[in-house]
Order: structure tokens, then sequence, then C-alpha cells
């Protein structure tokens, strides 16, 4: 029973910290139809968009018709690996037009998915002539498990103090590898009032599915050349609700004006880690492998609300222009299991958690009668502070996201009922990539570049 409960505890290493609550909280802003993501998701205040009910249902206020979409999607990561995963998909029910100029109008449902983030990724780091060993801290950071292990295996002594290559330099790898999609299922509501007022609300479904692998070894330069590793492999599944209330205002025929409020997503997860560690003394001729199994636990996360406000510009039937702004504040995150004591990651994530502010613009152009071209950008700013200290000690590697910008632009045709959208998304993401916390400086800085190409098809009726 005892081994049981440092199992338990040695969970919250890699699955319960406040670097895992941020990865999910965080969606990528301008995932959905092909127009949507080709105008830089800046259709807040102009609406009559399937996916536009992610950000404002509102937007359901200004369909005239039935709506149904599909938008498969194609993306390629920065180390070239290639994905398939369906973007939207949408059902639209307009109840029609009352007849009327001044009151109720119409209103709309819809049921809609959306994709909010891809995970997928693959980074791998070496140090070389390094003076430093990640078993220095597992005294003060690693959970109960591992630091017995570490005993066992020989790594630290009993008071906890590393044996491992305290007379030469180090070699190590670090291999980080993340796979898996966060999408939203959203039901909503919109109404027309006089063709001036477009107001809607929406209940949000959200579907998490995670695996994250991490290996981490280090060769010593000494004579015997000993070595160890720890590999983690983490697997979370979740699901959460969120509600969503919108409204726009028809200002002029040119200019219309979108507010939205989102409440905090509250998630349900579960979890499931295995850590493996190996060392291979050869000085002592002794090679030992240990496993620990941790059993599935549950915890609960609050992600931030959200707030959002838009305009939309409509130059006669030649052209559009949206901008939209959202605000996030990450130091809101709440973590919680009801057994497990989250203080520490309480306090890392008022500290190091920031707000966020997300720029949206995108036009459309009508090239000729049908056919119109699309152009957009997007800019997030850092959701966490980069400034890092020795407060907060933790062993295992972080990559800590700082801004994104993503550049769009597609093409679009549209008929009588039938319409086919093409769409682009160029995404580049900055980070800083620790190979465990508190290191004073990251042993990368760099930009990782994605790409999306979509596609929708869409019926009106």
């Amino acid at each position: 029973m005892a081994a049981a409960g440092l199992l338990l505890s040695a969970a919250s290493v890699n699955a319960q910290n406040a670097y895992d609550a941020l990865n999910f909280s965080k969606a990528d802003p301008i995932m959905g139809t092909a127009r949507y993501s080709a105008m830089g998701g800046a259709l807040g205040a102009l609406g009559a968009d399937a996916s536009v009910v992610k950000d404002n249902p509102a937007g359901l206020g200004v369909y005239r018709s039935c709506d149904l979409t599909l938008t498969p999607n194609v993306y390629i990561t920065d180390d070239k690996s290639v994905g398939f995963n369906i973007n939207n998909f949408a059902f639209v029910l307009n109840f029609g037009k009352s007849g009327h100029k001044k009151g109720y109008v119409t209103s709309s449902l819809g049921i809609a998915y959306n994709r909010l983030k891809n995970f997928k990724r693959y980074s791998s780091f070496r140090g070389q002539d390094l003076n430093y060993s990640m078993t220095d801290y597992f005294k003060e950071a690693s959970s109960d498990a591992v630091y017995d292990e570490s005993i066992r295996l020989g790594l630290l002594d009993k008071d906890g103090n590393s044996l491992f290559s305290s007379d030469a330099l180090l070699d190590n790898r670090i291999r980080y590898k993340e796979e898996g999609s966060m999408g939203e299922w959203n039901i909503s509501y919109g109404m027309n009032l006089s063709n001036r007022f477009y107001w809607g609300v929406g209940v949000g479904l959200m579907t998490l599915d995670y695996t994250q692998t991490v290996s981490y070894d280090e060769n010593s330069l000494n004579a015997y050349g000993d070595s160890w590793y720890k590999d983690e492999y983490c697997e979370m599944t979740g699901t959460g609700f969120n509600f969503k209330f919108g409204a726009i205002g028809r200002i002029t025929d040119f200019m219309r004006v979108g507010v939205a409020f989102h409440t905090p997503t509250f998630v349900s997860v579960d979890q499931f880690t295995n850590t493996n560690m190996d060392y291979n003394n050869l000085n002592d001729r002794n090679y030992i492998n240990t496993e620990i199994d941790y059993s599935d636990t549950e915890y609960d996360l609050q992600t931030p609300l959200k707030v959002q406000g838009s305009l939309g510009f409509i130059i006669g039937k030649r052209a559009l222009i949206g901008l939209e702004y959202q605000l996030e504040d990450f130091a809101a995150m709440r973590l919680s299991d009801g057994s497990f004591d989250f203080d520490t990651e309480k306090e890392i994530i008022n500290d190091r958690m920031k707000q966020t502010h997300t720029f949206k613009v995108g036009t459309e152009i009508v090239i000729v009668k049908g056919f119109s071209g699309r152009l957009g950008f997007a800019y997030v700013t850092a959701p966490v502070d980069q400034a890092l200290s020795e407060e907060y000690n933790t062993t295992y590697p972080v990559a800590l996201p700082k801004e994104a910008m993503y550049y769009t632009g597609g093409l679009g045709y549209k008929g009588e009922t039938f319409y086919a959208d093409f769409g682009l998304v160029f995404k580049n993401q900055k980070e800083c990539f620790y190979d465990w916390l508190p290191t004073a400086t990251p042993i990368s800085e760099e930009s990782l570049f994605s790409t999306n190409i979509m596609a929708t098809f869409g019926w009106r009726f």
C-alpha cells in the first residue's frame, strides 16, 4: 500500500502541472472552415460562417438559409511529418424569415464541430560537456517514487545526493514528442432582430486526446562511460464544457460591431503515466532497470474566461474587412482533484502566467462573380513569463510558448446552393525549450513552423 501511494504521488510530476494546464487551455485561434481560417478568423462581427459559433454565436443570426459544411485538413509540422483531420463539420438550421421588418426577423440553430488544436510535434536536443546532471535536482524536485528508485538504482545516496558523474563532464539528449488534439462541439442559437441587432447563446463541449513521450539520457565522459536514462509516457483524455454569449450590432449598412463572452471551460481529465529508469554503472559492472507504473488518476482543470470584441466592414458587394481582439488571462487557470495539493502549481500559475492579447485581421474581395480571394493575419502574445528562477524546481522538460503569428490566405467559389473554399494557414510559433526547470537559460530558442491546407465543401438551401 505504501508503494502504491508513492506511485500515485509521482503522477503529478508529468501530468498535473501548470505547464500542462497552459497547453490544454491555449487553443489555435483561427482553425475552422477554410473561409474562416483564410480570413485570419476575423469574422466575429460578420457572422454567417459555421466556425464563427466558437467565437460569437450571434453570427448565427446573420444566416438567411440552412447550411451544411465539411472541412478536411492536411497539416505539416515543423519536423516535416504530415497529418490529416477534420477541421470543421457543421449543420445550421434556419427557421425562415418572418416577413417582419421590425422585431423578430429570423433565427438559426447550429450544431458545429471545430478543431481547436493539433498537438503533433517532435523535438530532439543534445547537450555536450555539461557540468551538471538532472540527478542533482532529484532531492528537491523529484517525486517520491522517482526519488526512491534513484536511490535503489545507485544514482543517489541515502541522503539524496547525486552519485552520478561527480568527477566528469556529461553529454545528454532529450527527445520530446507530443501527439493528439483538442476539439469542440458547439450547440448554438442566434436571432435577428429588425436586421439591426443579432444575439446568440451557445454551449461548447470540449474533447481532449493527448499523449506526451519524453526520453532523457545522460552519458558520463569519465573513463568508464557510465550512463542512465529516464523515459516518461503520459496519456491524457478529457471532456469539458463552457457557455458562450454574443451580440452583433449593425451600426450602419457599412459597419458592424460584435462582442462575445466565453465562460471558463471546466475540464475533467483522466491521465495515465508510465516511467522507466535505467542505470548502466560500468565501474561496478552493474546494470539495473526499473519500471514505475502509475494507475489512472483524475483531476479537474478550469481554463480562463475569454472576452472578444470585433468590427466588420461591408464595402458594397465587393469586399469585406474584419478586425477582432481577444483577451485571456492564464493566471486565472485552476487545478484540483480533491486529494492532491496543487498549491505549488497555483503559485507557478499566479507568478508565471500572463494575460494574452490576440489580434486578427482579414479581408475578402470579390474577384469576379462567384469567385473571391482572401487574406488574413493573426498575432498572439506570449502567455507565460520567460523569466525563471530556482523557486520552482521540476525535473521534466518544458516547452514555454512565446508569441505566435499566423499568415493566411485562400480562394472561394459560391454557386446557387453549392460553395467550395480553399484555405492556407502558415503558423510561426516561437518558444523556449528547457531541459528542466529551473535551468537559468533555455537549451533552445526557436521558431516552430507548421502549415495547414484545408478545403470546405458546403451546401446552402
